[in-house]
C-alpha cells in the first residue's frame, strides 16, 4: 500500500516543480508605483494601440478605459506617451523606442498584426527581441507588456497565430510580460464580429473586454508583486 502511494505521489512531484521552474520570481519595479502614485507609461505598436475602432479613443479607447479602472483602483493615475501609429510595423516601434525616457516605469508593446503580412515569425521574433533589449537599455527600470492583439475575422487569421506565438516566446526568453489579449475574445466569428468595428480593430465593446483583460492581469501582477504568473 505504502508503495503504491508513493508511486502516485511521484507524479505529483514532478508537475508540481515544473510549475515551480515555471513561475519565476520577478518583482514588478515600475507599474507597481501606482500603489503609491502617478505611474509614466509608454505605449508604442500601431492602429489598436491608438484604439482605432473606438468612438471616441480619448474616452472609449482600451487604455482610457485601463487608467480609469486603476484609478478606481489605487486612486492613483497611469500618464499615457502612446507613441504609436496606425499603419506600422515593428519597424515603427524600434525607432520610436529611441525616444523613451530613462524616468519610464512601464512599457505597452501592441505590435504583431500586420506584420504577419511582410515579415517571418523569425524575421519578426529577430525584431521584437531587440526592441524589448532596446527599451530595457534605454528605461532599466520599467515593466515590460508585451500585448497579443485581438483576433480578426478573417480567412487568413492562421498567418497570426505563429506572430502570436513568437510573442509569447520572447516575452518568455525577454522576462517581460505577456499580455494575451488574443485568448479573452471569442474564437466563434459571429460573436467576434460583434465585438469589432469592422472585422479587425475592436469598438467600445471590444475595447472594454480588452482592458478589463489587462486590468485584471495588472491588478494580479501589483496585488502579488513577488511573482510572476503564466497569463
Amino acid at each position: 500500500m505504502k508503495k503504491i502511494i508513493v508511486y502516485l505521489l511521484i507524479p505529483l512531484l514532478v508537475l508540481t516543480l515544473a510549475i515551480i521552474t515555471y513561475i519565476k520570481v520577478q518583482p514588478l519595479t515600475g507599474i507597481s508605483k501606482i500603489k503609491n502614485g502617478t505611474v509614466k507609461a509608454v505605449i508604442l505598436g500601431e492602429s489598436i494601440a491608438v484604439s482605432q475602432g473606438a468612438s471616441d479613443p480619448l474616452t472609449t479607447g482600451w487604455n482610457s478605459n485601463l487608467e480609469k479602472s486603476l484609478l478606481n483602483k489605487y486612486s492613483n493615475k497611469i500618464e499615457w506617451d502612446n507613441k504609436a501609429s496606425a499603419g506600422e510595423l515593428v519597424d515603427y516601434c524600434l525607432k520610436r523606442a529611441t525616444e523613451i525616457e530613462s524616468t519610464t516605469d512601464a512599457v505597452f508593446i501592441c505590435s504583431g498584426r500586420i506584420d504577419r503580412n511582410f515579415e517571418t515569425p523569425e524575421q519578426f521574433s529577430n525584431k521584437y527581441t531587440r526592441l524589448i533589449y532596446d527599451i530595457k537599455s534605454r528605461a532599466p527600470g520599467a515593466d515590460i507588456f508585451c500585448v497579443v492583439e485581438p483576433p480578426m475575422v478573417s480567412t487568413d487569421e492562421s498567418l497570426f497565430l505563429a506572430i502570436r506565438a513568437v510573442i509569447i516566446n520572447v516575452s518568455a526568453a525577454t522576462e517581460s510580460n505577456v499580455l494575451d489579449v488574443w485568448s479573452a475574445f471569442p474564437e466563434d466569428q459571429v460573436t467576434l464580429n460583434k465585438l469589432l468595428m469592422d472585422g479587425l480593430h475592436p469598438n467600445d465593446e471590444g475595447y472594454k473586454l480588452m482592458s478589463d483583460y489587462i486590468y485584471n492581469r495588472l491588478v494580479l501582477m501589483v496585488d502579488a508583486l513577488k511573482w510572476k504568473f503564466p497569463l
